[in-house]
């Protein structure tokens, strides 16, 4: 339901992310960095310097 003063979508527009577009992004060959695990992750404490 539209608030007073808002206009009322036509339902048959494309809203949001629908399109009939493709978006085009250059695939990624850098591999997944390796999760934190253990302690290091749960806790509050900060690391130490490298």
């Amino acid at each position: 339901m539209a608030k007073a003063g808002m206009k009322r979508p036509d339902p048959k527009e494309p809203h949001g992310t629908e399109s009939n577009r493709k978006s085009h992004f250059p695939k990624n060959d850098q591999e997944p960095v390796p999760e934190i695990q253990g302690k290091a992750k749960s806790g509050k404490v900060k690391a130490n310097p490298v």
